[in-house]
């Protein structure tokens, strides 16, 4: 259900129904971009798994979700479920901005898509964008990957009987974007009279209705983004 839904919001062009489960953990065997793009981020996020995994000392290969089989970093793969969003808003991103480009995969012989050295090096840092994103947790304001080697050594906690109580519902991450639908629409409701009012150019009003008509996303200045919610996106 949840890549039935996820298809919807990626623009036809891609060619994307599905994503492949029988390539899940592995950059290999995609048969469009987009699957092979999620399948390169996910090996990005089973090897920070993996790490924080081996730092706190538990085996890799005593799971509870995933098959247990020799050779195969199950826990990595259990731990990869709790944060899988973070490579989803990454490749979301990726696909939204149209970062990527046809250079950037390879067919290979046996009609598999792959990832040019430019390509793998796009997902990369957006992924490692995503890990450096911040929420707040304990009182602190947390990079996601230190939440995730948090959350790593609260499992070892509890599995040696340190802590009691095992809780991997929290922290909650809100993402808070600034093109949403709501400020899309008050953005176009903004009359140019009531704008000027407030100190600022018609030029800048203008540029911002022709964003908010467009499909593509948009950044706005502190002060600008300010000003609007403030004074318009109040009840």
């Amino acid at each position: 259900m949840y890549w039935h839904e996820l298809g919807k919001v990626i623009p036809k062009k891609y060619e994307f129904e599905s994503h492949n489960s029988q390539f899940r953990t592995r950059p290999i065997g995609a048969g469009d971009q987009v699957n092979c793009m999620f399948n390169f981020g996910y090996s990005l996020l089973e090897a920070e798994c993996l790490k924080n995994i081996n730092s706190v000392g538990l085996d890799s290969h005593v799971d509870f979700l995933h098959e247990m089989q020799s050779g195969k970093d199950s826990l990595a793969y259990d731990l990869q479920e709790l944060f899988r969003f973070v490579v989803d808003l990454a490749i979301l991103n990726l696909i939204e901005t149209d970062a990527m480009e046809k250079k950037d995969f390879v067919r290979t012989e046996s009609y598999s898509l792959r990832l040019q050295p430019t390509g793998a090096r796009k997902i990369s840092d957006e992924v490692n964008a995503s890990f450096n994103k911040t929420t707040e947790y304990q009182g602190k304001e947390c990079m996601l990957s230190y939440v995730m080697l948090l959350k790593t050594r609260e499992l070892a906690q509890y599995l040696t009987g340190k802590k009691r109580t095992l809780d991997f519902k929290s922290p909650e991450f809100s993402l808070d974007r600034q093109d949403s639908d709501e400020m899309r629409k008050k953005i176009l409701d903004i009359s140019y009279k009531d704008w000027k009012e407030m100190g600022f150019s018609k030029g800048t009003l203008y540029y911002l209705k022709q964003n908010a008509k467009s499909g593509t996303p948009f950044k706005m200045n502190a002060h600008v983004r300010e000003r609007i919610l403030n004074n318009f996106m109040s009840g």
